[in-house]
């Protein structure tokens, strides 16, 4: 988990291994991402006495760190009254998170702008939309190249990575659903996955393609939607 404190001048970077607590025995590390989210929030909420614009924090967390960075936006605001400017939610684990109360999980109240990618939805990563826009590259399950479902979920942190170092790489359209996409029935608008993602525009679902390799952004490519699913890759998407 990454968080980007970033006053006027320079960027603050700070990383958050949990990985000594959430590494084994899921349904154990699970239980934990609410007392490390807490604590980070109160961590965060102190660095305002030293001037601090909370608009200007940007946590992004993968997995069970989505969720982690959620209940730290939980406890930043119930402390200081104010919002984290941004969370970004990379593929938010999902065994333990889906079909519970939205309180217990990541949520788009959690910050100013809450924006999350989906590459494994509904098999290690959480299928529900969870911030103001959801990125679901190649319909948000089974990802290009990937045989096994760990590589889909690994895939988020890789497409984001990548998003910093080239911010349009990643377009995408607001749709109604996967369908609407592969029929063309999405909206003009575009809005950008990854690091470049704002606030500005429509809030929902946003859908796109990319490659199988890195370089993973298509460009503008990658709003056209075009059948090129594998065996693999067309079995997975059918389960998912």
């Amino acid at each position: 988990m990454f968080i980007d404190i970033s006053p006027t001048e320079h960027v603050s970077l700070l990383a958050l291994d949990a990985s000594s607590h959430i590494r084994w025995l899921y349904l154990r590390s699970s239980s934990y991402v609410r007392f490390i989210g807490t604590r980070l929030g109160q961590v965060l909420a102190a660095t305002l006495s030293n001037g601090q614009d909370p608009s200007l924090i940007h946590i992004i967390g993968n997995s069970l760190g989505g969720h982690i960075a959620g209940f730290a936006g939980k406890a930043f605001t119930s402390i200081t009254g104010k919002l984290i400017g941004r969370i970004s939610g990379l593929d938010p684990a999902g065994p333990c998170f889906s079909h519970v109360h939205p309180d217990l999980r990541l949520k788009h109240t959690d910050a100013a702008y809450v924006d999350v990618i989906h590459t494994n939805a509904g098999i290690f990563g959480i299928r529900d939309a969870l911030g103001h826009k959801d990125f679901y590259p190649n319909r948000g399950t089974m990802q290009p190249n990937c045989m096994l479902q760990s590589c889909s979920h690994t895939r988020s942190w890789l497409l984001y990575g990548e998003s910093v170092m080239f911010p349009r790489a990643f377009p995408a359209v607001r749709c109604k659903d996967w369908a609407a996409f592969e029929d063309g029935h999405c909206e003009h608008e575009i809005s950008y996955m990854g690091y470049a993602s704002k606030a500005d525009g429509e809030t929902g679902l946003y859908f796109l393609q990319t490659d199988g390799d890195y370089p993973y952004g298509l460009g503008l490519d990658g709003v056209q939607y075009k059948n090129n699913d594998g065996f693999v890759q067309t079995i997975g998407n059918f389960f998912g």
